[in-house]
């Protein structure tokens, strides 16, 4: 049997169909009726637990009870709620220290070696202060936004400031919370900095706005619930090393921004019945039930599915839920709403 990708797949496939179609099978019988090795029915197993399509069954032959891709996928993001909960509460920590540091070591204390910390107390000195300091930027600018407009006529001077930044060859790197770039004249301005080479990337929840500038500057707002009273100039290795950690953290699970523009092109394949039914699989609702809430058969609804999942380039209802989730077409953490009907 070819060992490659395809293969793989095809195996794994062929052993999820059998499992869910049998009371109980053994690996060593799979590997016989499909000519191939046990080492590959093992790697096939691997694959489908690590989709959460086999979970441990003890008291069966094999070891493992087949589920179905919505519950697979249920449990996968039950699990992904978890690390979210997870990290949410590491971000109110994270702040709290943050905070906490700043409240600690007041500015009047005395000037130290290694670090020292600024008060921009006004927006506008804001504005003035992060222009001046990217442009004299060197190697690298990280910067999150979790929310706050900024207005047209600073989004221009934004385009002007980084375009130059970049050209200097200085990397931007940004996280925006996901709300912030479904603003038509905002994403337009991410779009066209992308264009320059900036590294865009789009989160559903940004946990604190900050800057920070190669190794030795990080700017915080004094009050993150409302940054026009201004912000921290801070400039301590110490701190910016933890700050570049709580960045990096978040980076790792944000979407690049073109993925946004590729949710769009989705959103525009389906209309708003043919998402439901989606999300509604995802959730693990059963056919009958979905063919009662849009008035049709459940032969009807086979023929429905198989055109939305060909529109979308996949194979299965698992594939399809999993993409328009990953590019934020449907929110599987929100509830189903079940008056789908006509």
């Amino acid at each position: 049997m070819d060992t490659g990708k395809n293969a793989e797949e095809a195996l794994a496939q062929m052993l999820y169909r059998t499992a869910r179609s049998r009371g109980s099978w053994a690996p060593e019988d799979i590997a016989e009726e499909l000519a191939c090795s046990p080492l590959e029915v093992e790697q096939a197993i691997d694959r489908l637990k690590h989709m959460n399509l086999l979970v441990p069954a003890p008291s069966q032959p094999s070891g493992y009870q087949a589920v179905g891709p919505s519950s697979a996928l249920s449990r996968l993001i039950s699990l992904e709620r978890e690390l979210t909960d997870g990290w949410l509460r590491e971000r109110t920590n994270r702040q709290e220290q943050i905070l906490s540091l700043l409240r600690e070591f007041p500015l009047q204390s005395g000037p130290s070696p290694d670090a020292s910390i600024d008060v921009l107390p006004t927006g506008p000195m804001v504005n003035d202060f992060i222009e001046e300091q990217t442009l004299e930027a060197k190697v690298l600018e990280q910067a999150m936004h979790p929310g706050g407009v900024p207005p047209v006529e600073l989004v221009d001077e934004m385009i002007h400031r980084d375009r130059a930044a970049l050209h200097q060859g200085v990397r931007l790197e940004a996280i925006y919370a996901h709300h912030l770039v479904e603003i038509p004249y905002l994403h337009a301005y991410l779009a066209e900095v992308s264009r320059h080479g900036a590294d865009v990337r789009v989160a559903p929840a940004v946990p604190l706005r900050m800057i920070v500038i190669d190794s030795n500057l990080a700017i915080l707002p004094i009050d993150p619930q409302n940054t026009a009273r201004g912000a921290f100039a801070i400039r301590s290795h110490h701190v910016i090393g933890a700050l570049r950690a709580v960045f990096h953290f978040h980076w790792a699970a944000a979407a690049p921004l073109v993925a946004t523009s590729e949710g769009q092109q989705f959103d525009e394949l389906l209309d708003p019945s043919e998402k439901m039914v989606i999300h509604m699989m995802a959730m693990g609702t059963k056919d009958e039930a979905i063919a009662r809430q849009l008035g049709i058969s459940t032969r009807t609804l086979s023929r429905k599915i198989s055109q939305i999942l060909e529109r979308l380039g996949v194979q299965t209802r698992f594939q399809a839920a999993v993409k328009l989730a990953r590019v934020g077409v449907i929110d599987l953490a929100e509830p189903v709403e079940q008056d789908i009907a006509g």
